[in-house]
Formats: C-alpha cells, structure tokens, sequence
C-alpha cells in the first residue's frame, strides 16, 4: 500500500530474536498485533485475561499476579462464574474452578512479565465502569445489572498513580524489559464520539505523563489509523475495528519502528 506518512515514526532501540518471550496486554488490538508476532515464529502470550480496555482494570491483573494475591472477586450470572478483573472468556461452573483458574492464569501471566525481553500495552477506553458494592473497576461488566455500577470517566491523575506503581513493579521483577504503549484504533462509539474523544485524549496524555518518569515507547497505532487510514475501506462492516488491510499496514511499520 503506497501511503504518504504525515509523521516519522523513528526506530527504536528494541532488538527481538526468536528465543525472547513477548507479552501484549489490553484491547482486542493486542490480540490482532499478538497474531502477526505469533505468525512470524515469535514466543508470544496475548491477554492472558481476556481483553481489557480500561487502565486501571489492566493494573488490577498485572499487580495482581506479581503480589501472587489469592483474593478472586467473583460474580455469578445464572450457572456460571466470572471474576471482575478478567473478560468472560475465563468463567466456570462453580466458584472453586474459577479462582482456580484465575490463579492459574496470574501465575502464568506473573512468569511472563519476568521473563518477557517486551511487553506491549494496549489502552482503549478511560470509562470506567465501577463496582458501587466495593469501588473496584472492573474489567469486564459480565452482562450484569447496570445498576450495580457507576460509569465515568477517570482522571488522569487516578490513572497515572496506578501505573506509576504498576511500572515501577515490573521493572523490580525484569529491569532490562522494553515496554511499548499504544492506542486503540477502535473507537468506543457506543460511549459517543465526543465522549470517545475526550477518552482518548485523557489515554494520550496518560502515555506522555508515564514517559517522563519511566523509559517506555509509545507506538502510533492510533494516529496511524485516524490520520493515515481514514477511509472506511480500511475497516470492518462495522466501521469500528480496523480490517486485515489495517492491521498489516500498522503491523508492517511496526517493523519499521523495531
């Protein structure tokens, strides 16, 4: 695809070999990047706890793991488990097979953050959705009453202290990993599009306030997709997600920027 990129996106100072171990974390467009680097012989682990949008519900996994905490939020919807700090692909048929398997996945995922030479971060909403019984912001609502929650938008303030912690505790447990934010390219019409936007400029100046304290990379997938692909043949029938042709377009500059 012959484009015409408005911005440089400079290489970084990121070498990969096939021995080292990835971890992509956050929206779905961790999943669609985590294929591309699994299709290419790449040692890598996508969303461990399903997709995660919000910030704040991203640090509760990551802490989670490294402190090995054992405390498993659960909610139960007809006869099937979940837990609030993971997206419904991980549920049970009762509440002793769910904390098992989120301990299990925190053990996984707690492995990965040590032993990954990258970890790629992917934020895509600042709306939160709030648990009004115990103020926990969950990762997913799991289908549940509305009632049950408080929906806002979070401050950047309240985001940052979070991962200001949560960075500080990967870097304690694998100082030499190289960490990549993003932005999702997907929109959250359904919050509104101003409401969207207000999101993801709050997200951006998330990423720039956390690179003034800690060595992190940001990667342009949002801009790329906004600025650079703005046609709607660039994207899926629903005119959100970005399709096939997207997604190799990023994919390929990517490799530019590694």
């Amino acid at each position: 695809m012959n484009l015409q990129l408005k911005f440089e996106i400079g290489k970084s100072n990121i070498e990969l070999s096939y021995d080292d171990s990835l971890l992509l974390i956050g929206s779905c467009f961790s999943d669609s990047i985590g294929d591309k680097f699994e299709q290419g012989g790449f040692n890598c682990e996508s969303n461990p706890f399903g997709t995660l949008f919000h910030p704040i519900a991203l640090t509760n996994c990551l802490q989670s793991a490294l402190t090995e905490n054992k405390n498993v939020s659960i909610y139960q919807r007809d006869d099937l488990y979940f837990s609030w700090d993971s997206s419904s692909v991980i549920y049970a048929t009762s509440e002793a097979k769910l904390i098992e398997s989120v301990l299990e996945s925190r053990n996984r995922l707690a492995e990965r953050i040590k032993s990954s030479r990258l970890i790629c971060i992917t934020l895509g909403t600042a709306w939160e959705y709030k648990l009004k019984s115990s103020g926990m912001v969950v990762g997913n609502c799991h289908k549940a009453p509305q009632n049950l929650f408080e929906k806002s938008l979070t401050s950047i303030e309240e985001m940052r202290k979070e991962w200001e912690s949560a960075l500080t505790s990967i870097k304690s447990v694998n100082p030499t990993v190289k960490i990549v934010f993003t932005l999702s390219p997907v929109r959250h019409i359904k919050d509104g599009l101003i409401e969207n936007n207000r999101s993801k400029a709050r997200l951006l100046e998330l990423i720039q306030q956390l690179s003034e304290n800690h060595k992190i990379i940001y990667f342009p997938s949002y801009e790329i997709a906004v600025d650079e692909l703005r046609d709607y043949r660039f994207y899926e029938e629903d005119l959100i997600h970005p399709n096939k042709i997207a997604i190799d377009y990023i994919w390929n500059l990517s490799l530019i920027h590694i």
